[in-house]
């Protein structure tokens, strides 16, 4: 099996708490899940040519997951992208993000490189660059058109992320049989009704993945430590994890 590198371009939640840029992580330099809006800068702050990322991966439409899109079409239209790039996301992702890259940057979308928009479903998984992606339904935001966590299977490893959500079966469905977790952790104690934090939300969580697995927190505020749960992580900005 393939080493995997989970590189984190932000640990944040909206607000940038504490000066963190907002929750976004690549694997292996070429899966970005999220665009936050800072990602080009912090793509180039972690070393990654955004020209080489393959496949754009998001759980919902919530700014601070979506408005680094335009920014990475605009790099991708005029630094030179020549190969394809496959985009996944909810219901009405590409429509979006074309309405908004289009108004902010006009001519944006005219480019000389593919791109393949890919419209991710609950329960149906969905492949794409060696990169199989199981989404689940989470319980975020009922204004969304969807909010979706995942599993991941890429070079024989498995993975999970919940995206944005509160405590639900869909969080449990994707922990099961992972080999790490990348779970939101907005808030040390806050009660969110929309968000999972540290004292309530993440012993539960940690159960439900099996004993030798990894947990990494993001989406955090920075009170957020790993509440001693065991083979926990707190994501930090900039950093790279190995499993």
């Amino acid at each position: 099996m393939q080493d995997l590198r989970i590189t984190f371009i932000g640990s944040g939640n909206a607000f940038s708490p504490g000066g963190l840029c907002c929750n976004g992580f690549l694997i292996n330099d070429r899966v970005l899940f999220e665009a936050p809006p800072q990602t080009l800068g912090s793509l180039h702050q972690v070393g990654v040519d955004p020209n080489e990322i393959e496949v754009v991966v998001l759980s919902h439409h919530h700014g601070d997951h979506f408005l680094g899109l335009p920014f990475l079409l605009l790099h991708w239209k005029w630094k030179g992208r020549t190969k394809p790039v496959r985009i996944v996301g909810p219901k009405a992702t590409e429509a979006l993000a074309k309405d908004i890259a289009q108004k902010v940057f006009p001519g944006v979308l005219d480019a000389t490189y593919d791109i393949e928009w890919a419209e991710a479903v609950a329960g149906t998984a969905c492949r794409v660059n060696g990169l199989e992606l199981e989404p689940v339904r989470v319980e975020h935001d009922d204004e969304l058109s969807a909010t979706l966590g995942y599993g991941v299977r890429y070079h024989g490893r498995r993975l999970a992320y919940t995206g944005d959500t509160r405590l639900c079966e869909g969080v449990f469905d994707i922990a099961r049989g992972a080999e790490l977790m990348v779970s939101e952790c907005a808030s040390r104690e806050d009660s969110i009704p929309i968000h999972m934090n540290l004292v309530d939300d993440m012993p539960r969580v940690r159960a439900a993945l099996p004993a030798a697995s990894s947990l990494i927190l993001t989406h955090i505020s920075p009170d957020v430590d790993n509440g001693n749960l065991p083979n926990t992580v707190v994501a930090r900005d900039f950093a790279t994890y190995r499993l």
